[in-house]
């Protein structure tokens, strides 16, 4: 099991999410399995049923376990003693995780010029939660991953709570 992992979010706004991972396991090793690293109703602004800002205990909005952000780049340190790790979209049980990009010993970017399309949670009976899980793990491993999110508007506060008018949003709302 690693002995320290850390989580830090480097920018956390109302379109996007950068979250830096390290993992860094002692002399024993050990395998990480399953371990939710990203939780949607964790990240700022998260909006609750009746489109107010989330609080534990609160409804959630319909549709959020798969819509409520895309992974836009992964920036990723693997050491070659982690063997790999894989980051999955969390599903009800283990056979409805998907797994989103496994990366192997080195150094890279997934979206080195961001030409690439985000990547979108597919898994069924989603949770929304984004998982890791380490393989063949040995002693003295360590891990690196920066993740770049895009949330989706429709979950998170974009600032229409701070000025519903120019967002026709609430009783400001335009209908047919």
């Amino acid at each position: 099991m690693a002995t320290s992992n850390s989580q830090q979010i480097l920018i956390d706004t109302t379109r996007k999410t950068i979250i830096k991972r390290v993992g860094i396991f002692d002399a024993s090793g050990g395998n990480e399995v399953e371990t939710v690293i990203i939780d949607p109703k964790s990240l700022s602004g998260f909006l609750n049923a009746n489109g107010a800002l989330y609080q534990t205990g609160n409804s959630t909005i319909s549709g959020y376990t798969t819509n409520s952000f895309t992974i836009k780049r992964i920036i990723y340190n693997v050491d070659a003693e982690v063997g790999h790790l894989q980051l999955k979209w969390q599903g009800a049980d283990a056979a409805n995780s998907r797994t989103i990009v496994a990366l192997g010993v080195g150094a890279g970017d997934t979206n080195p010029n961001d030409n690439l399309p985000a990547i979108w949670n597919n898994s069924p009976n989603a949770s929304g939660n984004v998982t890791i899980t380490t393989v063949g793990t040995t002693g003295n491993a360590a891990y690196t991953l920066i993740i770049e999110l895009t949330k989706n508007g429709q979950y998170y506060n974009a600032g229409q709570l701070q000025d519903p008018a120019a967002f026709n949003y609430g009783i400001y709302g335009i209908t047919p």
